[in-house]
């Protein structure tokens, strides 16, 4: 992925915008990004995230498309979901440090929020607190959904 080079308070705005930043004050956000936060541009068919990696870093794309995959017993990718923006993405492996557990693929040009857990780290507590509280309600939304889609097919 490139990294896009902008002006600090230009992302600073942008991310203040999204759901995900909303119970932040300017402080906490310009940490985050003064803190090895940044935005890098994926071109189509460029992987975000590969199944099986160790990579701690959590993704919020802006803009574009993204498709989650995992690869099935034959060795074949399966497309099991679309990334819209302002969703997150990389959140496990971000709070664990564990392996990926999917692909995740560019359908088309996208900006992503890019945050490693040593950009976490430069937060105040406070601040990393409302970071994992955010995650668990994108999960439990995300488990919300998936419970609704089992219940349709039967």
């Amino acid at each position: 992925m490139k990294q896009i080079n902008t002006l600090r308070h230009k992302i600073i705005q942008l991310l203040q915008r999204l759901e995900f930043f909303k119970d932040f004050n300017n402080t906490d956000v310009t940490l985050l990004v003064e803190g090895k936060g940044m935005i890098v541009l994926a071109e189509v068919g460029e992987y975000i995230i590969k199944e099986g990696s160790v990579d701690p870093t959590l993704y919020i794309p802006l803009s574009g498309e993204l498709e989650v995959r995992v690869t099935n017993e034959a060795g074949k990718e399966i497309a099991i979901a679309k990334v819209p923006p302002g969703e997150t993405i990389g959140e496990a492996a971000f709070i664990t440090d564990s392996p990926r557990t999917a692909n995740v693929v560019a359908l088309k040009q996208t900006l992503l929020f890019r945050c490693s857990r040593s950009a976490l780290k430069t937060l105040a507590p406070s601040a990393r607190e409302k970071i994992k509280d955010q995650i668990i309600l994108k999960l439990i939304e995300r488990l919300h959904q998936k419970n609704i889609e089992l219940s349709n097919r039967s």
